[in-house]
């Protein structure tokens, strides 16, 4: 089940970082800076259907992976509502991709599917980055814990801070949403390495 884990973690984010990279470079005229990564999966972009695609498959591979934690983890209701909220992040991703943005994520008149792609996208950053906070608190007296709430601490309260930025009205809104999926990326990297080693081993 570790292994199981594992893999599903690593390939979401292989999968996430090859879509925004390989979108952006087919992309005319992309500035990863200054657009969002859901302008790629857009209705009408043409890179739209592959990265809709790599959204929800590697969105259903993080839902699962935080699933999975909640039974690979020491339980408790910290843990329980961490990995919960966590895999809320990864269902927000998933349903990125099967409810795209319109053209350039334009909010003037949106569609339906446009609306819920900005709901549920929201709440999954929201729910992801207070997830990493949860587990980091509940993993601070565990033996070989300690680390991992300090690295909570690391990425949760940049990503915290910076998640207020991912809108039109600052210049760089896609600057901070790297910075959001960048901090939440490597908590998820290194939680996977964490789950990887034997029940029991030392940190």
């Amino acid at each position: 089940m570790r292994t199981i884990a594992f893999a599903c973690a690593i390939l979401s984010l292989l999968i996430l970082a090859g879509a925004t990279v390989w979108g952006g470079s087919v992309y005319p005229g992309y500035d990863h800076l200054r657009q969002y990564i859901s302008e790629l999966g857009a209705t009408g972009a043409a890179t739209g259907p592959a990265v809709s695609v790599a959204f929800m498959v590697s969105g259903a591979l993080l839902t699962a992976f935080w699933l999975l934690c909640i039974g690979l983890f020491p339980r408790s209701p910290l843990t329980i509502i961490g990995f919960g909220l966590s895999a809320l992040n990864g269902l927000g991703l998933f349903f990125g991709g099967v409810f795209p943005c319109d053209f350039q994520c334009s909010l003037a008149s949106p569609s339906p599917a446009a609306m819920l792609h900005e709901l549920l996208g929201g709440i999954g950053y929201l729910c992801g980055i207070v997830g990493v906070l949860v587990v980091g608190l509940a993993m601070r007296n565990r033996p070989g814990g300690r680390a991992l709430f300090s690295l909570a601490l690391i990425c949760g309260v940049p990503a915290a801070a910076t998640i207020w930025l991912i809108h039109p009205g600052f210049e760089f809104y896609g600057a901070a949403q790297r910075v959001v999926e960048v901090a939440l990326a490597v908590w998820t990297l290194a939680v996977a390495f964490h789950v990887r080693r034997p029940a029991g081993a030392s940190a």
